[in-house]
């Protein structure tokens, strides 16, 4: 008999539903934070975890216990979604789509925007190249793994430029010491247009930024989504190679931008191991490539690797993994907390800025009334950073409370990642940026985010390809101060 499908009851108060994500237990004990509602799809970190003949599978931003199709049929109203498991290999499970379990979120290739007239088509090509690096094989040449599906399977059986492993026929990011060796896979992008979409800077690149914010001619940042292995404990896997051209394009844009923040996750590390450090070392072996500030989110990865889980001072407290991220990433820039804000203002003093980075998996009263008073000083621009968005990450312990604290007060823009993917306003005022690195979802391509303050004093967002540098039309938008959509 088929077992139940994977999706989630509704919520239960603050703590959710338990949401999607490995667990951070070991030996088959499932960490729970302090989530209060109940799941048909519980977090895993290996098929121990699972019960009842399900799968420890990957599904959206995290991997959980999901039953395997039959034939490749599921139930009505499911769907048999092909993925990897946690140990790199192609399975079907069935999920509801759409569901938090499958953390499915919409995308388009093709936009029409009323505002500008601009109707783009985006479609993925890969040209051949120098793709061999020892077992490692790139997308153009033939192999046999097989973690991919219909239109988006490049020649190797991998996608989103990702090299095959025909050693163990796993899929891994483009490997690091080959030369000039790298994927191809490209974004082309054409465009027909009524009205130019413009933007304007106003010397973004001027002015100082330290670990407690600082003084610019004008906002000018960006945004670096998920960063971490496909698979838990796949060290070796790490996308790397993805990492520093992001953080090299960084540094080479002119002006280039004084500082650049983070959505969380840079680790699928194994609680009480030794990855997580291993993990966050090769991260900032990239991030290095960048001369200019860095401010990180706590992701659900940074605690135990569930998405309900609770660090810090509740639930799980002080894992590896939160303890490498509070040393090797916050330590630099002077934070004790996992949250925490800066303010950047105008050199000329017309204008200021606050940067609020919520960790929605370390929450406690203390950071709740931090959070108050944080939003409720007065600045002309508020941006909130938090890893998990409302859509889709409600069963983090810090989602439901932070969102009805900022719900009390004015804000510009709310920054997501947790699905690694690109999208705007999945709720008002809240997009997703989550494509750093991480195994991609929804046919976008890895990049990052580029915040820019007009001259007028409207924000403009874009979405810039790590290979191309070519911005994606369909996510570009500008939004005033307060956060209301303008031209």
């Amino acid at each position: 008999m088929l077992a139940t499908s994977c999706s989630h009851a509704p919520a239960i108060g603050n703590g959710g539903t338990g949401g999607t994500g490995a667990s951070g237990s070991t030996g088959g004990s499932m960490a729970t934070g302090n989530s209060t509602g109940s799941s048909q799809c519980p977090p895993c970190m290996s098929p121990s975890d699972c019960s009842n003949g399900q799968i420890c599978a990957q599904l959206g931003a995290d991997s959980s216990c999901a039953p395997a199709c039959s034939n490749n049929q599921c139930p009505a109203g499911q769907a048999c979604e092909i993925t990897t498991d946690t140990s790199g290999n192609q399975v079907s499970v069935c999920v509801v789509p759409g569901s938090l379990c499958s953390d499915v979120m919409p995308t388009t290739t093709t936009t029409t925007s009323a505002t500008n007239g601009v109707t783009t088509s985006v479609t993925s090509s890969t040209s051949t190249g120098n793709e061999m690096c020892g077992s490692y094989v790139g997308p153009d040449i033939s192999a046999m793994c097989h973690s991919c599906s219909g239109a988006s399977c490049q020649v190797n059986g991998c996608y989103g430029g990702w090299w095959c492993d025909t050693a163990t026929n796993k899929c891994h990011a483009p490997p690091t010491n080959c030369g000039s060796t790298s994927a191809t896979t490209s974004t082309t992008t054409s465009t027909t247009s009524t009205s130019a979409v413009t933007s304007v800077t106003t010397g973004g690149g001027t002015g100082t930024v330290g670990p407690n914010g600082g003084s610019v001619a004008s906002l000018y940042f960006t945004v670096v989504g998920d960063t971490r292995p496909p698979v838990i404990g796949d060290t070796s896997g790490y996308p790397t190679a993805i990492a520093k051209q992001i953080y090299t394009d960084i540094q080479n844009r002119s002006p280039m931008p004084l500082f650049s923040v983070s959505t969380g996750d840079y680790m699928f590390a194994s609680v009480g191991t030794t990855e997580a450090t291993a993990q966050l070392n090769l991260y900032l072996s990239a991030r290095n490539l960048y001369s200019g500030m860095f401010f990180p989110a706590m992701g659900n990865h940074e605690c135990t690797g569930a998405t309900n889980s609770n660090c810090g001072t509740s639930g799980s407290g002080m894992t590896t993994n939160y303890n490498a991220f509070m040393s090797q990433l916050l330590g630099p820039i002077q934070k004790t907390t996992p949250y925490y804000s800066i303010n950047i203002n105008d050199t000329a003093g017309q204008w200021t800025s606050k940067f609020v980075f919520i960790a929605a998996n370390a929450w406690d009263s203390a950071q709740a009334s931090w959070l108050t008073s944080t939003m409720s000083q007065p600045t002309t621009y508020t941006f909130v950073i938090r890893h998990e968005p409302k859509a889709v990450g409600s069963g983090a312990p810090g989602v439901n409370p932070s969102e009805a604290i900022m719900a009390q007060y004015p804000y510009t823009l709310a920054i997501m990642g947790h699905t690694h993917t690109y999208n705007k306003f999945l709720a008002p005022k809240q997009i997703v940026i989550g494509n750093g690195g991480a195994p991609l979802t929804g046919g976008v391509n890895y990049g990052y985010g580029l915040v820019t303050q007009r001259a007028d004093g409207a924000i403009v967002v874009d979405m810039i390809d790590y290979q191309s540098g070519a911005s994606d039309p369909s996510f570009h938008f500008v939004v005033t101060p307060a956060g209301q959509l303008t031209q």
